[in-house]
């Protein structure tokens, strides 16, 4: 039941982005095909850093996403 619930939010929040912003429509579904893409890998990674090392490889491949993002985040200009 969860992974369906789960599965009926990628089109809830695809047309949400879309009917708030219809110019800038390739961006977002650009966007939102990454996010589930990413959403496919991480697990796959963390389920190989787990089987390798434990919990900690889960949590590490977990840190190496988030620190990637952050860093990220302070690289992109305010356009509002």
């Amino acid at each position: 039941m969860v992974g369906f619930g789960n599965s009926n939010i990628f089109p809830i929040y695809f047309s949400q982005a879309i009917t708030h912003n219809r110019d800038r429509e390739p961006e977002i579904s650009g966007l939102m095909i990454m996010g589930l893409f990413g959403g496919t890998i991480f697990p796959f990674a963390m389920g190989l850093a787990s089987d390798a090392m434990g919990i900690i490889g889960a949590l590490l491949v977990l840190s190496i996403g988030a620190c990637y993002i952050l860093f990220m985040s302070s690289k992109i200009k305010k356009t509002i």
